[in-house]
Order: C-alpha cells, then structure tokens, then sequence
C-alpha cells in the first residue's frame, strides 16, 4: 500500500521479488482500495514497474489491472500494425510491448503474425529480437511453427531466439527430430552452442540428434586437418577468397579495416605459412587464447546466452555474440557462469565451404602487396590503456588513440590491436629498471615475419624515462632480423636519437612525431635491412640502458 510513495528503483526491486518468488497457482483477493493503490503504481510507475505489475495481475487474477494493462497494450500494437510508421517506431512499440507482458504468450505471438513477406528484413529480426525478451514457455512452439514462411536471415535470428531459453531449445530440439528443421540450417556456432548447452538434458538430446544426421564436425579435427594440407600446396584465386572471408569470415573478423571486430584481426596474418593458417582455421580450439573462449551464461529466469567475455564489474558481467552484439548480466541473475576450452569460432568450417573456397581464402589471407602488418596481438605485453610504468591506475602513464582502427602515416598502413576496454594487451612494453611495471617486463619480443624487407615501419620511438632524461645516445632498443639462412643483423635504436619520452612531446632527430594521444605522444620510425633475403623473424631486444621502450605496431615493407 505504501508503493506509490517509495522511489522507482524500491519499487522495482519489490515488484521484481514477488514475481520471482509468488507461485503461479495463488491467487490473490484485493479490495477496491487495493486496487486504486495498484493502478496508481502502475500509472506512475516505469516500463519495469509496468511490466513486474502486469504479470503480477495475471498470477493474483486482478481483472482490473489487467484490463487497463491490455488496453496499454492495445496501442502499441496499433503503431506495430500500421505500416505508415517507420520500422523504427514499429521495432520499439514491440519491444515495449513485451517488455509490457513478458508472462503472456498471446503478445509474442501477435509480433510473429506481423512477420510476413512484405515485411523488411530489419524490421522482422527486430520483431524477433523483441520476443527473445518474453518469459512465456509456449513462445517456443509458436516460433517453430513460423520458420516455414522466415527468410533465411529471419530464420537465423528465430533459430538464435529458440536457443535463449532452455524450453524452447526443447522445441527447436523437437522440430530437428520430427524433420521441421534440418540439421543444415543451423550455422556451426549454433550447433556448437546446442551441444555444449548448460543442461546436460539439452546436450545429450542436441549431440545424439546431429550425429545422427553427420550434423556435428568431424571430432577428430587433425584428421581432418590432414585431408585437407594438399590445399596448402595450391594456388588459389585470392579475388575469390576475398568473397569467401567477407560472405563466411567477416561477421567475426577484420580484414584491412572489413569486417567485425570480435576475434583476432587477420589483416596480418601473411606473415604465416599456409598450413598454419589452415591449423588455426579448422581447428580453431587448439591453441585458442583466453580472451578468445567461449562463456556459457545461464540465467536465474531460464536465459541462456554464448560469448566473449567482454567486460566485468562487481554488478555485472558483459558478453559480446558471435554478430558482435554485446549483452549485460547482473550477477546475482546468474545461475551458471561456464568457460568452455573452446574457442568462439566454431569447428567444421570445411562444412560450411568447398576445398576451392578454402585455398582461394588461404591465397587471400596470405596475399603480400607492397606493405605487411605485422600482428602485435601475441606478442603485446601490456595494456596501453592503463598505466604502463608505476601504477596501473595512473592517467598520465597510458597511450590511447581516439579509436583503433587501422593508421596511415606518411603513406605506411599500420595496424593496431584493440585493447577492448582494457581487456587485451595491445602494445610492446620491453624491461626497464626503474618503477614498479617495468622491471616485470621481458627483455624481448619475436615477431613472425617471414619475408623479405626493403624497410621495417615501427609507430614506436617512445619510452618511459627517455630523452631529455637518460644519457643521450645510449641504446634503448635493438632490431634484430633472423634471416631465414639463419645469420643475423641487429639494428640499434638510441635514446634521443631515435627514441624521446613518451609522456609530451619531445623530438629527436631520427624519428617523428606522428600522433598526439592526449598529453603523450607516440613517434614514427624506420630501420632498413642490409640484405634482400627473406626474414623469418624480428626480434625486439631491449637494449642495455635504463628506458623502457614502447612499440604499438611494425609494418614490413617489400622490397
């Protein structure tokens, strides 16, 4: 009774609790007062209040409220019914609209109806996304029911839709064993999710009915891996490879500034031989770094979502999904928290492309123009993005860009690792003796390279107590090149010739200032190989003096 004077986010949290909590076959007898103090909650209340009140009404058989709730709701189905409306304002009154009556069926099933072939594409997966939010079980079967009259991609999003919650998993299972589904109309990130799915019910049933139709990859995946190294061996078309990773690749990966952002960036990844791209593509989980696996969240209301983590608090967990969308859980609404040993990329990519399609893209993602990005990503040691040298905390000792894409300075390509909130070392951070962070760091960093070089670009140039400070012309960092004849060069780069502090700016007469990143900056340089023959690796050797020098991206350029 005192509801209508406590503040939103009390109210929220009481009404939240009764509906977690009241059982569904206890009805409630309230007064005519009673009744006055419910709609005057609802009435002021928020979207959240509305919403815990409705499926309240429903439980305790409140025939009022749910009158007026119904009435509510009628007008967001008109704006999703009128086809005069921008499928924004349509895709919004749906979400609002099961946001409304989560508990009741008959809403979602009324946003299915809307789907029909005149209906945009963008605006039939919204209408999908909004029913993943309803809590009824019987969504499920009526979301099987509609696959038949989908479009390929509305399909997609329904199939995603079925796997969030564990009873309509059971009927996306049902449809697969009665024939309504194929077992090739999932994408392998869904059939990988099925067969590593929280309930072990759900797993088994998932794993049994995709063997039985060849629907799960071949286990066995370095059998698989040598059937398929012959290809290796060929020349492929690297135009037609282009259209293999933008159709199969590019919804998780870029290339050259294309694609999303969600597993590693391959623009780089010439530097490696054929068969070691082949490895990491068909089996994707055999060396698959930790901020590359796969979480499995199960929710306290029966949600069930797969991917990255991509951030943390004492609240709350971020994951980011395989078409890089991002989903927060409060942490006291998880049941389950699971790391999986595998990674986000699924196996069985050889069932998804032909062996032409799979030597056409190994002959585009090792195709060498003129100048190669170097990965940093496994070999970065630090997080530039938080302090570098003394205290993690510290605002000075960081060097952010305003974003990471990919830079182009005087003409040179550079790629640079997202550090993705702090999450990913990103930059090259050699031993220094002096502050706290430093000393912890190697001597040394190898990078493949396995081509010959004209020049090696580095955005780079900068430590943690150089020029003015440190004796000028000391050696700060040295380049060594292992030729793939197995002799060596070593190249040495000096403090206040090459290399300046990186807390403002100072220039030195051998590298040159290429970005402002805040207060600091982060310099330009170059070094030239004496020789014509393939490098096989560049070692980043820190040299004997007392900076700590820092490199945030190296581009090799072809002879």
């Amino acid at each position: 009774l005192n509801l209508p004077y406590a503040p939103p986010q009390i109210t929220e949290a009481i009404l939240e609790g009764l509906v977690r909590g009241w059982p569904k076959d206890k009805p409630v007898k309230l007064s005519a007062d009673d009744d006055k103090v419910l709609l005057a909650v609802f009435e002021k209340g928020t979207p959240t209040i509305r919403s815990r009140l409705v499926t309240l009404a429903n439980r305790w058989g409140n025939e009022k409220l749910a009158a007026h709730a119904a009435e509510i709701a009628k007008t967001f189905l008109a704006t999703i019914e009128d086809e005069s409306k921008t499928d924004k304002d349509r895709a919004e009154a749906a979400t609002q609209l099961i946001t409304f009556r989560k508990s009741d069926a008959e809403a979602a099933g009324q946003l299915l109806e809307q789907i029909t072939p005149r209906t945009s594409p963008e605006l039939a997966s919204a209408l999908v996304d909004a029913v993943r939010q309803s809590e009824a079980p019987a969504v499920g079967a009526a979301i099987v029911e509609k696959l038949a009259a989908f479009t390929p991609a509305v399909k997609q999003a329904a199939m995603k839709t079925l796997l969030s919650r564990g009873e309509w998993t059971g009927n996306l299972l049902d449809a697969l064993e009665n024939g309504t589904i194929l077992p090739g109309e999932l994408s392998l990130d869904q059939k990988q999710a099925l067969a590593a799915h929280p309930s072990r019910q759900i797993s088994a049933r998932a794993k049994t009915l995709l063997a039985k139709s060849g629907g799960l990859p071949n286990a066995d995946r370095q059998k698989v891996l040598d059937e398929l190294l012959p290809l290796t061996k060929k020349s492929g078309d690297a135009k037609a490879g282009k259209i293999v990773f933008t159709k199969t690749c590019a919804k998780c990966h870029q290339h050259s500034g294309e694609g999303t952002k969600v597993g590693p960036d391959l623009t780089g990844m010439a530097v490696h031989p054929k068969a070691e791209l082949l490895t990491q593509i068909i089996d994707p989980s055999r060396s698959v770094e930790g901020n590359f696996r796969v979480y499995t969240i199960a929710t306290s209301d029966g949600l069930v979502m797969n991917g990255l983590l991509a951030s943390e608090s004492k609240t709350a967990l971020e994951i980011i999904d395989t078409e890089g969308k991002k989903q927060t859980i409060l942490r006291e609404d998880i049941e389950k928290l699971i790391q999986s040993t595998k990674s986000l990329m699924p196996e069985g990519f050889e069932k998804q492309v032909s062996q032409q399609d799979i030597t056409d893209l190994l002959e585009f993602l090792t195709q060498r123009g003129k100048y190669l990005p170097i990965p940093l990503a496994k070999a970065a040691t630090i997080v530039s993005t938080r302090g570098m040298f003394f205290d993690e905390n510290g605002q000075v000792e960081r060097l952010v860009f305003d974003d990471w894409k990919p830079k182009v300075f005087e003409g040179i390509p550079f790629v640079l690792v997202d550090p993705q909130e702090d999450r990913v070392k990103n930059a090259v951070l050699l031993y220094g003796p002096q502050g706290t962070i430093p000393p912890k760091m190697p001597r040394s960093v190898t990078l493949p390279c396995n081509a010959p070089a004209k020049a090696i670009h580095m955005l780079s140039g900068v430590s943690g107590w150089g020029f003015p400070l440190g004796r000028k012309g000391s050696v700060t960092l040295i380049v060594r090149l292992k030729y793939e004849d197995g002799k060596t060069e070593d190249i040495e780069l000096k403090n206040g010739e090459h290399f300046a502090d990186y807390v403002r700016r100072v220039d030195v007469p051998e590298s040159k200032f290429a970005y402002q990143l805040r207060g600091q900056q982060i310099r330009y340089l170059a070094v030239h190989p004496a020789r014509k023959e393939t490098i096989k690796e560049i070692e980043l050797l820190k040299g004997p003096d007392d900076t700590a020098p820092v490199v945030m991206a190296v581009t090799v350029e072809g002879p």
